[in-house]
């Protein structure tokens, strides 16, 4: 959902990247056109780069280089998605009234890759410092664990209307068209809702999503057994739950496979 800690970070970031780096970009002799589409590009280059570098990490990525906890959302997002926007601020560069100051004149006059990696470094330098500020404020303060003394947090809008009183009675997420099927003690009910959303309101402690149809609280773990083509998780309720081969090397950090076999 657009209020997702994750869309609030790279929001909060285009903004903040956007009043520290591109505020100074000086364009002498442009027509109010030429200063539209630039900027325009410009936006839509890294908005778009970051949001889909952060859709790769999250379809891709799961259980790995989660040590230190910022290392993937914060640098990895951060270099795979400034790509676009560092490549479309050089592909328009000779369209340009005069050549922005941060690229270097000598490096371009040598060879415009080298200024190309010049400006794309400069940018990062001043990208992750930024990034690794927001997801200390964002992220790591939306899932740090409540006092006692604080009320917990409100359901997610998808499960307002089920069997389910908190987070932790939510056993399994299942995919279903338009729907989301939500399993808990009292059975499974169909919910109308965008199976991403719903698996971006469940706190990765809780548990983790084992397939691209499928997420499992760690609670809801029964057994697992190696079928003929892949994992499968036995959850509580008689459930049985695939688990594909890019999520595997999750499932068993989290020790799912380990702790739990079953011939």
């Amino acid at each position: 959902m657009l209020t997702s800690p994750r869309n609030l970070r790279l929001g909060a970031l285009i903004l903040a990247f956007v009043a520290i780096n591109q505020i100074d970009d000086p364009m002498v002799g442009a027509t109010i056109g030429q200063e539209l589409v630039y900027w325009s590009v410009r936006l839509a280059a890294l908005a778009g780069g970051l949001w889909i570098a952060d859709w790769l990490d999250r379809r891709f990525m799961p259980g790995r280089w989660n040590k230190p906890a910022w290392l993937r959302p914060v640098v990895l997002v951060s270099a795979v998605g400034m790509l676009p926007f560092s490549i479309a601020e050089i592909a328009m560069e000779p369209h340009l009234p005069m050549r922005p100051e941060y690229i270097d004149n000598e490096l371009w006059a040598i060879s415009p890759l080298l200024a190309w990696l010049s400006e794309y470094v400069t940018i990062l330098s001043i990208l992750v410092p930024v990034h690794l500020l927001l997801w200390l404020i964002i992220d790591r303060r939306a899932h740090a664990p409540l006092p006692d003394r604080v009320e917990p947090v409100r359901l997610p809008p998808f499960l307002i209307g089920t069997s389910a009183r908190k987070l932790e009675d939510v056993r399994a997420l299942q995919a279903e068209e338009h729907y989301v099927r939500v399993y808990t003690e009292q059975g499974a009910e169909l919910v109308h809702c965008r199976f991403g959303d719903a698996v971006d309101s469940m706190p990765d402690e809780l548990g983790l999503r084992v397939h691209r149809s499928w997420w499992v609280a760690e609670s809801a773990v029964r057994s697992a057994r190696r079928g003929s083509r892949r994992w499968q998780l036995g959850i509580t309720g008689d459930v049985t739950v695939p688990v594909s081969d890019s999520f595997v090397q999750a499932v068993r950090e989290r020790g799912w496979l380990k702790k739990k076999r079953q011939n």
